[in-house]
């Protein structure tokens, strides 16, 4: 683990992991929750994130990164914002649960061009479910997943869920044992 890393995992632990009992996105209850938005919207996580997602894909050959609002939204600006200040270019992306009502009625926000090779982000994966939308509307835009990328992993079926959808890399930077959390 970079130092990067160990530091980004202990701003999650003291500002996004709660106990208590939740709702999560897919209806279950559970006896914790990382409430990933409390890093993401903070100063140093931000940049943190940023250029943590920026070393785990520099290398890949990619187009752009993204994926569904709202966790990825943060991820993306983050990330998009360590390439130039590294000195590349990156597309960011992100694609709303619904198409706008109004305007262009558009499913994916930014500048994702048909055919592209991306990078899906999000923030906490449990089941993979979220990011399966994601996944279909790239997909139908014609655009390859390189890899999915998930700050913390639940470890709640997300790897299995992406390998049925035909998704050969994954990772998470963290998983729930990170903090303490046996599954």
């Amino acid at each position: 683990m970079t130092a990067n890393e160990k530091r980004l995992l202990q701003l999650l632990q003291d500002r996004s992991f709660r106990r208590g009992r939740f709702r999560l996105a897919s209806g279950a209850t559970s006896d914790y929750y990382i409430d990933g938005k409390m890093v993401e919207a903070f100063s140093e996580s931000a940049f943190l994130i940023g250029e943590v997602l920026y070393e785990r894909t520099k290398d890949l050959a990619i187009d752009a990164l993204g994926g569904l609002e709202i966790g990825a939204v943060p991820l993306t600006t983050a990330a998009v914002i360590s390439y130039h200040l590294h000195g590349r270019k990156m597309e960011g992306f992100w694609v709303r649960d619904k198409a706008k009502l109004h305007g262009t009625q558009k499913t994916i926000e930014g500048n994702l061009p048909p055919g592209a090779r991306v990078v899906l982000l999000d923030d906490v994966i449990t089941t993979g479910g979220s990011c399966g939308k994601a996944i279909t509307a790239v997909r139908e835009r014609g655009c390859e997943v390189v890899l999915v990328l998930a700050l913390v992993d639940r470890l709640q079926g997300a790897d299995q869920f992406l390998k049925e959808a035909g998704i050969s890399a994954y990772q998470a930077l963290f998983t729930i044992r990170d903090f303490g959390v046996d599954v």
